[in-house]
């Protein structure tokens, strides 16, 4: 395996790659970087390379299904496109598929910006948790409005603070605060906005854990609670009644020595009932949470009754 193909498995398994997009970005680079540096000198041995690639970058970050999507879409067009062609013209098609869906990330983003922009009002105090490209994104596009936002700093990791800092240096009015004075703030705000790491067949939100309080508490003061996020974050699997993993990240992230006796418990994410939710920020426009499963499959091209 390449040392650059190595060093992207490794910035996505320690968080040095996060956000779901971005995520997601970085495995279809390094299936593009394998085609790159690959030997393969049959389409069959080069799908064999790109499955076993493909395992491999899922694995790093089991609560990613943005990821999942592309490497399935990637492998599914690889398998069909691989019978009866050069391996010179696979490996190229192959490429050029995964361009492609990078370009259209970047086009979906663009129009995710906008929809969110539209729903924040002329002077908002805004709530955001957490670090999410896509809610920075928006809130930059909605600095005209003379917006003030309150970005909870998001312990153990600490994401809040590049979520302040960017919007800071971007010039919004920003003040960092701590989880725990969540409620404190939300009398003053009129919306509450974060991203969305995967998001369930019944619309349910998964994503950085103090998410589900935050919206419990937005619900308690009648504040409008949102979540942007691409339709491709559907994850499929709870269609058929599985579970999103609820990944566990290292205890030393909480505390580096604690006592011989104490247990640490250090979840990444939690998840918010979708009656939490007001509505997803999406490419195709501001929806329902109900709606999003029929919207994702629509455009994952799953088909659900045969």
């Amino acid at each position: 395996m390449h040392s650059d193909i190595k060093r992207i498995i490794a910035d996505i398994k320690s968080i040095k790659i996060q956000g779901a997009r971005n995520v997601a970005k970085a495995s279809v680079q390094a299936l593009i970087l394998q085609s790159k540096h690959s030997k393969a000198k049959t389409p069959k041995a080069f799908y064999s390379e790109i499955k076993k690639l493909s395992t491999i970058l899922a694995d790093t970050r089991p609560t990613e299904p943005m990821m999942r999507n592309a490497l399935n879409a990637a492998i599914t067009f690889l398998y069909v496109e691989s019978k009866g062609k050069s391996i010179k013209l696979v490996k190229k098609r192959f490429v050029e598929k995964q361009k492609a869906y990078l370009k259209k990330v970047a086009e979906d983003k663009k129009k995710i910006f906008q929809y969110g922009a539209k729903l924040i009002p002329k002077g908002a105090v805004v709530i955001t948790h957490c670090h999410s490209s896509t809610v920075t994104g928006i809130l930059k596009k909605a600095k005209g409005k003379n917006i003030k936002v309150f970005a909870c700093e998001t312990r153990p990791r600490y994401q809040g603070r590049i979520t302040a800092k960017e919007l800071a240096d971007a010039g919004i009015d920003t003040t960092l605060v701590v989880d725990g004075a969540m409620n404190m703030y939300m009398k003053k705000a009129d919306l509450v906005m974060v991203g969305a790491d995967s998001i369930t067949s019944r619309g349910d939100l998964i994503n950085k854990v103090g998410t589900s309080t935050l919206a419990h508490i937005a619900k308690m003061h009648d504040t409008s609670f949102y979540s942007a996020a691409e339709l491709s974050k559907y994850s499929t699997m709870t269609f058929y009644g599985e579970r999103e993993k609820i990944e566990q990240r290292s205890p030393k992230e909480v505390w580096e020595k604690p006592p011989r006796k104490v247990k640490i418990s250090n979840p990444a994410f939690d998840v918010t009932s979708s009656k939490y939710l007001n509505a997803y920020i999406t490419e195709v426009g501001v929806i329902p949470p109900p709606a999003f499963f029929t919207l994702a499959t629509k455009k994952l091209g799953i088909k659900i009754y045969r």
